[in-house]
């Protein structure tokens, strides 16, 4: 009986040392099916991902679960994705995780908006995948030694 904790406990590390290697995403938006399809497409891709349809939800889930990128929704039903961006930006326990805007606003000024609230990048809706894709690896992997280095 002794040998089940054991291997209990050694499946445990060997999810926490998977996981580790892997980037954390959380995914914030609050269209269902866009939400079930950026889970399954980043999952398929090799992330870890974290989700929520709430901006409030999202800024709590930065704080604890720390996530390598947000791909943030700019309209949510609770408070705006650009204004949950801002708040990101001026905490400290979040102000280093990039966030790409990904959103359905593709009107003249939202990029620039998104940007100056604190995006690294806008990807317009409906989504091509390898664009986002693309984007995602290029912000994931410039951002490695912001993340490393002393604040």
């Amino acid at each position: 009986m002794s040998t089940c904790p054991d291997a209990a406990e050694r499946g445990k590390t060997l999810d926490h040392q998977e996981n580790t290697n892997r980037k954390r995403i959380l995914v914030v938006e609050d269209n269902p099916m866009n939400l079930m399809l950026l889970h399954q497409l980043l999952k398929a891709h090799g992330y870890e991902i974290l989700q929520t349809p709430e901006g409030w939800e999202a800024i709590d889930l930065a704080r604890n679960k720390q996530p390598d990128l947000i791909l943030m929704d700019i309209r949510l039903p609770d408070i705006s994705g650009l204004d949950v961006t801002r708040l990101l930006k001026q905490d400290d326990q979040t102000k280093a995780i990039p966030i790409i805007a990904v959103t359905a606003f593709a009107m003249p000024g939202d990029e620039k908006r998104a940007l100056e609230a604190g995006c690294a990048a806008y990807i317009a809706k409906p989504i091509i995948l390898d664009n986002l894709l693309r984007a995602i690896e290029s912000i994931l992997s410039s951002s490695l030694p912001a993340a490393n280095s002393p604040q």
